[in-house]
């Protein structure tokens, strides 16, 4: 049976995706539906899902295929993809030999655009549908991310590199010229491309802003709308600077909540040394947490306590963290996010007995879950009548389907890879691969 969505005019039915369904629900489910159609309008957004095609459309998929929510990054370095892999250094180091160099060579604007080209591309190319992504501190190669963007159909939370102290002179903006790009770059780009476009305000880390520009960044974002990215507690050696710089304060957290950048829409990156206390204020804020385990243990920063995150009522994601974190696909982002919790869990003194997250949690967090998280939960993440038609059609190996749900919900996450990835759609258009 369809389930239609009501609408104030006529959807022309432009596609329909046949295959199995994977829906995930929450953190403990994950609905598997064989046989499913999902029809997809001229309005961009999911029309129908049932179990037959409606007459005239045409048909994407088979029995084989898959049907799935595009994926979410909630946090991913744009100037970094072409960077990936380079091992054998800690975070401070990271940011000298790594980092700042690649987003240096952004100056250069037509420089900034193929690296934006590129990105769109490997992250189309992995399924990844919805990215949070920092970018470099350089208006021009902002601006010529956010065209790229447009053209090509990404859904992007996307904004400038904001810092003016603690970074290399090429890349320190002062705190006032900072804010004014950012606000002319928000006024031309946020809520554009049909909403998939939203410009987010990037402070990198509390020790590389002033006081002066994060409680600028604050009133911003409460002026603008947008989101903010930044990082918080990413290592012991990031916490210790944050102390020396702000001897009253007790930590970023501190910071944050003292300039007012702990809101509904900030997404905190890391996360790795929150306590317990914490992780309680940032709870009260609903400040999202985005975990990024690849990037964690590529950089030797420790192992963040997922399930401490969850328990304090946080909302979570997954971000990749390109190119610390050297795994675009985010499928396997979420694996590493489990092995990580079972890490804790098996070396815990004594042995921790506690169950660690499940696949459908995996899948939840690159989906509905992160969705949630960037407070677009209400249009994105779920395939269903009325949210934008972000999702994918993959062909996994057959013996998935043989499966009983709860280990085809596993096994699909743990083997699928980008090969698999027949189709890629955005806001109900076909964009990759």
């Amino acid at each position: 049976m369809l389930t239609p969505r009501s609408t104030d005019r006529e959807v022309v039915i432009m596609v329909s995706l046949s295959g199995t369904l994977l829906q995930p629900r929450s953190w403990d489910q994950c609905d598997i539906t064989p046989a499913t159609t999902v029809a997809i309008g001229d309005d961009g957004k999911v029309a129908e899902v049932g179990h037959r095609s409606p007459a005239g459309s045409d048909i994407v998929g088979d029995d084989g295929c898959w049907i799935l929510p595009g994926f979410i990054d909630a946090h991913v370095h744009l100037p970094q993809w072409d960077c990936r892999g380079l091992d054998g250094f800690t975070l401070f180091e990271w940011q000298k030999k790594v980092a700042y160099p690649a987003e240096e060579r952004l100056q250069d604007a037509d420089c900034a655009e193929r690296v934006a080209n590129n990105f769109v591309t490997g992250m189309i190319a992995n399924g990844t549908t919805t990215v949070a992504a920092f970018g470099s501190p350089f208006p021009d190669a902002t601006d010529r991310a956010f065209e790229v963007f447009e053209r090509r159909g990404l859904r992007a939370v996307h904004g400038l590199m904001l810092n003016d102290k603690n970074v290399p002179d090429r890349l320190s903006t002062p705190a006032e010229q900072a804010l004014e790009s950012a606000r002319t770059l928000a006024a031309r780009w946020h809520n554009q491309g049909d909403g998939r476009l939203q410009y987010a305000l990037c402070p990198r880390a509390a020790i590389c802003c002033s006081e002066e520009l994060l409680r600028g960044v604050a009133a911003l974002a409460q002026t603008t709308g947008s989101h903010v990215l930044t990082h918080i507690a990413e290592s012991e050696a990031a916490v210790s600077a944050v102390r020396d710089m702000y001897p009253d304060l007790l930590d970023d957290v501190d910071l944050f909540a003292e300039t007012g950048l702990l809101t509904r829409r900030t997404l905190l990156g890391h996360g790795v040394c929150l306590s317990e206390s914490l992780r309680r204020q940032v709870a009260e804020t609903n400040a999202a947490v985005v975990h990024c385990p690849t990037a964690n243990l590529f950089l030797e920063c420790g192992l963040m306590d997922y399930l401490a995150e969850r328990r304090a009522q946080i909302p979570l994601a997954l971000g990749s963290s390109i190119a610390a974190g050297s795994e675009p696909f985010m499928p396997q982002v979420a694996v590493a996010c489990l092995q990580t919790a079972k890490a804790l869990k098996v070396h815990a003194i004594p042995r921790g007995s506690y169950t660690p997250p499940r696949p459908a949690e995996g899948w939840w967090l690159l989906t509905g879950g992160a969705a949630q998280a960037l407070d677009m939960g209400d249009r994105v993440g779920a395939l269903q009548p009325g949210y934008e038609a972000d999702c994918l059609v993959v062909r996994p190996e057959d013996w998935i389907a043989e499966l009983p749900p709860e280990q085809q919900v596993s096994a699909l996450l743990y083997t699928l890879r980008p090969h698999h990835i027949e189709h890629v759609y955005i806001a109900g258009r076909r964009v990759g691969p």
